[in-house]
């Protein structure tokens, strides 16, 4: 039971929530596909999965503040509701609220937990740092760098869901290669760049190709600029942070001309086999659940994927 003071410094994190869920929330199937592995207890599943989506909603929360986002699921981001300083606040309050129930249900492996909180969030928050500073300098990383940061990034919100899924089932000697752990977060993080400028229905649930808004240098983005270095029309635009409808469209027909979307549906297929690989090499058996979601993903990428493998 939340006391009257917890419940004022927390409304920003509650806004985000009654919200509704994230329509793609691509992580959370990632994340349970691992179970078919792991094998953890319904209960303990569903205990690891409001951890896992708490930590979610407090780092959208803070992508929304740090990318100057207006809309988050169909409503005025949390900061535009609150200001920055309570919603700041409020994001820093929810860390150590998850970090507390990590070390509830850890029980006697608690320092190995703590460790584990601490190292991947320093990865997550470097990798974070990394993509804000690219496109503060305005400067487009190379394939490399953009590879760097999201294994920081993106692996590292993955690692922390696969971990507590490991404790919550008092399973955390069972290891998963490092390489799977980048590939999927590779694909997690390429997905998501697609669907930004190409699917026609995420335009309705936020704004339309808002990475454009923030300056970001996604994938499509860095691969239309890097295999066409004498044309700056691209980097020209994105510098200049487009709002309208007109200036987007035409962003996406130069991506389109220059085989920007072919190429990441080609990276992508590289990684699901990648992943497919990596997973039989394991020896721990089929995983139909994680087939599936990346037959679903990758297949098809103009819709949105709604079922959820952790029921």
């Amino acid at each position: 039971m939340q006391t009257q003071d917890e419940v004022v410094i927390s409304r920003p994190i509650e806004h985000i929530v009654q919200a509704g869920p994230e329509n793609r929330n691509i992580l959370k199937l990632f994340v349970c596909s691992f179970n078919n592995w792991v094998k953890c207890p319904q209960d303990a599943l569903e205990v690891c999965a409001d951890i896992g989506n708490a930590l979610h909603d407090m780092i959208l929360i803070l992508d929304d503040i740090q990318d100057e986002t207006i809309l988050r699921r169909g409503l005025p981001s949390a900061h535009m509701v609150y200001g920055i300083p309570l919603t700041v606040h409020a994001t820093l309050y929810k860390t150590f609220l998850i970090m507390q129930n990590l070390l509830y249900y850890a029980e006697n492996r608690k320092d190995i937990a703590l460790d584990d909180f601490v190292k991947l969030g320093i990865r997550f928050f470097t990798g974070q740092g990394l993509e804000i500073y690219y496109r503060d300098i305005e400067r487009c990383p190379t394939f490399h760098e953009y590879s760097t940061l999201i294994r920081g990034k993106s692996t590292a919100v993955l690692k922390w869901g696969v971990h507590w899924l490991k404790f919550c089932a008092k399973k955390s000697k069972m290891e998963f290669s490092e390489d799977l752990y980048n590939k999927i977060g590779l694909v997690l993080q390429l997905y998501d760049d697609y669907v930004n400028l190409h699917n026609a229905k995420y335009a309705t649930v936020r704004v339309f190709c808002d990475d454009l808004d923030e300056g970001k240098f996604n994938f499509p983005i860095i691969h239309g600029i890097q295999s066409h270095p004498n044309d700056h029309r691209l980097l020209d635009m994105l510098k200049q942070r487009p709002l309208d409808m007109e200036s987007k469209k035409l962003f996406v027909d130069i991506l389109e001309s220059f085989g920007s979307f072919e190429y990441t549906r080609k990276e992508l297929e590289k990684l699901k086999n990648g992943i497919l690989t990596d997973a039989d090499n394991m020896n721990m058996g089929k995983n139909p659940y994680l087939e599936r979601i990346l037959e679903d993903v990758l297949g098809n990428l103009e819709t949105e994927i709604y079922y959820d493998c952790c029921d």
